[in-house]
């Protein structure tokens, strides 16, 4: 995460603050205010008509060779539904639409803070998998064989979704 010194509206020095009670950096000349947020990630649910969830091996960290559901950032200018059925599409080969919010889940991240994680349940409109860019393998499993999944807010969407 970017430590700013200095405004990137104005250069002016920055200091600590308490807008809205919360420490933040601020400039004191322009009034530009540091938020630091959490990134927006997309989550993909799909359930086959076996009851199988599709997962993903994971090529990229974090948790690198982990399953978990299929996803990645959002993109600006990106509606989480059309993040969702584009990951979807480009870790697994799955085309979707019809997606449906399941939750929203606040997840700590070692690289980025925090991400704010969305799961969205699709429909998949293909049958063929095939794993590619931040995947090294998909394939759907039953769900009293679901492998360890490492994080916390897939299991819960997955919980969700299934509830």
């Amino acid at each position: 995460m970017k430590t700013y010194k200095y405004c990137p509206m104005c250069a002016g020095k920055l200091t600590k603050g308490f807008p809205d009670g919360v420490n933040r950096l601020i400039c004191r000349k322009c009034g530009w205010i540091n938020y630091v947020n959490p990134l927006p990630v997309i989550a993909s649910f799909v359930c086959n008509k076996k009851n199988e969830i599709l997962l993903i091996k994971r090529k990229v960290e974090p948790s690198v060779g982990s399953w978990a559901l299929p996803g990645g950032f959002i993109e600006l200018n990106e509606t989480p539904e059309k993040a969702g059925m584009r990951e979807l599409f480009e870790e697994t080969g799955i085309r979707a639409d019809h997606g449906r919010l399941i939750g929203v889940e606040l997840q700590k991240s070692r690289m980025y803070g925090y991400v704010l994680v969305i799961g969205m349940k699709f429909i998949a409109k293909s049958k063929k998998l095939i794993p590619g860019d931040d995947a090294m393998d998909a394939k759907f499993f039953p769900l009293k064989k679901l492998p360890k999944i490492p994080f916390k807010s897939h299991r819960l969407i997955i919980k969700r979704a299934l509830g």
